[in-house]
């Protein structure tokens, strides 16, 4: 085998300086330029987050306290957790139906709690963002049940009914 390197010199003493010379000219050709965009596109989704971030505080400055209120102990509560998110994406006290029922512990000590909820009349978007910030708010909510049912007559109406389940 090492009579084989002997015998083909030219790829050591030609070949290996060129791709030597070659791979400073691929970088500064390629891999610059690729970084400098990189870079320039973290900078633009920096400042696009700390935007919306800020526009988020703007709508919503108690969500801030979330974490805080948790540490206290302070008990899951379905109404109000609905009630907030609702108010939120402005989905009016009449047009909705909650029902929950008590913390009851299941096997291996694991508290839950589910509820049942009907939305009378809501848009796709509306419905999507309601479900959006009741997963942010609350890490342990689980949505284990959609039912949409389109209202007749209407464009983009429809009649949600969720099931969720809280785990302690």
């Amino acid at each position: 085998m090492n009579k084989d390197i002997y015998k083909k010199p030219i790829f050591y003493y030609v070949l290996v300086p060129i791709v030597f010379g070659l791979w400073p000219i691929l970088l500064f050709t390629i891999g610059l330029p690729g970084s400098k965009k990189s870079l320039e596109k973290g900078i633009s989704d920096y400042t696009e987050a700390r935007a919306l971030i800020g526009e988020v505080l703007d709508l919503d400055p108690q969500r801030l306290d979330y974490a805080k209120n948790k540490k206290t102990g302070e008990a899951f509560d379905y109404t109000a957790a609905v009630d907030q998110v609702t108010r939120l994406c402005r989905i009016l006290p009449t047009d909705y139906k909650l029902s929950s029922s008590p913390m009851r512990k299941v096997k291996g000590g694991q508290v839950n709690q589910d509820a049942a909820m009907t939305i009378d009349k809501i848009d796709i978007e509306k419905f999507t963002r309601f479900l959006s910030v009741m997963h942010m708010r609350w890490s342990n909510l689980q949505c284990t049940n959609i039912s949409l049912v389109k209202v007749k007559g209407e464009k983009d109406s429809w009649k949600a009914d969720v099931r969720f389940i809280y785990y302690e």
